[in-house]
């Protein structure tokens, strides 16, 4: 599993994270899956599924579960706060890479996310849950 090094954790005092930003027309003609923009037309945050741009909701209009872990070389088991069945449900990072649901990690159908490889010591993992 690997990490992108340049910047790959918000330093203490930081207030954001700037997306990049565009309409709908100036999507990429060839993005990666997993990638997250801000779109200007409709004024939400957007990833690509592998297939189309999923919009993650608009401003006030949805809630999301934020789990937080930290990778410790060893453990590949992590138990989440809102049981998930389907790996549609979540977005996952370790460090400040996207996983891939198809080779990163499984779920379990309850609580518990599993990783192919045990992320890295003291690498930030994040699982953003849909909104319920």
């Amino acid at each position: 599993m690997g990490y992108f090094v340049k910047n790959r954790r918000l330093q203490s005092g930081s207030s954001g994270v700037v997306l990049p930003a565009g309409g709908s027309d100036l999507r990429p003609t060839s993005p990666a899956f997993g990638m997250i923009r801000y779109n200007t037309d409709s004024g939400s945050v957007e990833y690509f599924n592998g297939t189309i741009f999923q919009s993650l909701g608009t401003a006030g209009a949805v809630s999301y579960t934020v789990d937080s872990f930290t990778g410790d070389g060893s453990t590949t088991i992590f138990t989440m706060s809102v049981a998930e069945s389907t790996t549609t449900q979540i977005i996952v990072f370790v460090g400040s890479i996207y996983q891939d649901p198809l080779t990163a990690y499984t779920l379990d159908g309850g609580f518990d996310i599993t990783f192919t490889s045990a992320p890295g010591i003291g690498i930030p993992i994040s699982v953003i849950h849909s909104a319920t």
